[in-house]
């Protein structure tokens, strides 16, 4: 009896989860978890030890506590890095469509290989959002659109920040003047008007425990903030100099890309793997000007 009892009570917390909506009692005991960090599979990927009831063994990715000591890190000269995302949110497809829906946007869309790396340095967005998401949202054990919006005020530039805002609140007004009848007929994502999986990020955040509950708002300004990033990216990348043309059509590599985003000062920090970067300097080291 005792053992179905814990049982129930274990399934109730795994509930509050998704509600966005339930108990916040365990709020600190499911934020004080660290990550490690492992070498497997070749590279650096981050677990989270101490985890509470993760759910499909999920990201565990976001919480702000690392291991490393900062000892450590200085005697050797390395800077800690953000974790690397084994599953995002959405997919290359996704990506694609996002790209050419805008009307400016009528050139060919770029390589597989290119898709994936703006994927990859867009990740790294998703992760400081994410991160600074899970930190403001401590105080009350809940993450709504105001930290959302406040996460991407502290990571992105002001310009780059304001175009997400203007995504945000248009997805935002659409799913609120959509009808009763749309909830039985249309999913989140249509309803928002967006591209992206609204859905997939709502799962992606309660798996990642950015925070105990999630309200369905937030995911729908982090799946607007990131599908307009996408969107700004490749439209940065359009209008550099850099950018090789073949009789007017723009010649998309790996290179041109990662040149791009070197010589923008609003994107670089942002989009780097180091921590303590920001956006505000280029990789040359050169300041912003307003």
């Amino acid at each position: 009896m005792a053992r179905s009892s814990k049982s129930v009570t274990r399934t109730l917390e795994d509930l509050t989860l998704d509600s966005g909506y339930g108990g916040a009692a365990d709020s600190f005991r499911s934020s004080s978890a660290s990550l490690c960090c492992s070498e497997a599979h070749g590279g650096n990927h981050w677990h989270l030890t101490g985890s509470m009831h993760s759910r499909h063994n999920s990201l565990d990715t976001v919480n702000t506590a690392l291991v490393e000591d900062a000892e450590i890190l200085e005697s050797t000269g390395r800077c800690a890095k953000l974790p690397e995302l084994e599953d995002v949110p959405w997919s290359l497809g996704e990506v694609a469509s996002a790209l050419s829906r805008d009307e400016e946007m009528t050139l060919p869309l770029p390589p597989q290989d290119v898709l994936l790396r703006l994927s990859v340095l867009v990740s790294r967005v998703l992760v400081r959002v994410a991160k600074e998401s899970q930190r403001l949202s401590l105080r009350y054990a809940k993450c709504t659109k105001y930290e959302i919006q406040s996460a991407i005020k502290i990571v992105l530039s002001w310009s780059v920040s304001t175009s997400c805002f203007s995504a945000a609140l248009s997805a935002l007004s659409l799913y609120n003047m959509s009808t009763e009848e749309d909830k039985f007929s249309r999913g989140k994502s249509v309803r928002c008007g967006l591209i992206f999986n609204v859905g997939k990020f709502f799962r992606w955040m309660v798996e990642s425990r950015v925070a105990v509950r999630i309200h369905e708002h937030a995911a729908i300004y982090l799946a607007a903030c990131m599908e307009s990033l996408f969107r700004e990216v490749y439209a940065r990348v359009l209008r550099s100099a850099l950018l090789e043309r073949d009789n007017g059509i723009p010649k998309f590599t790996v290179e041109t890309l990662e040149q791009a985003v070197n010589t923008d000062a609003e994107m670089w920090g942002s989009l780097q793997v180091w921590q303590h970067l920001i956006c505000g300097k280029n990789a040359s080291g050169e300041l912003l000007i307003l």
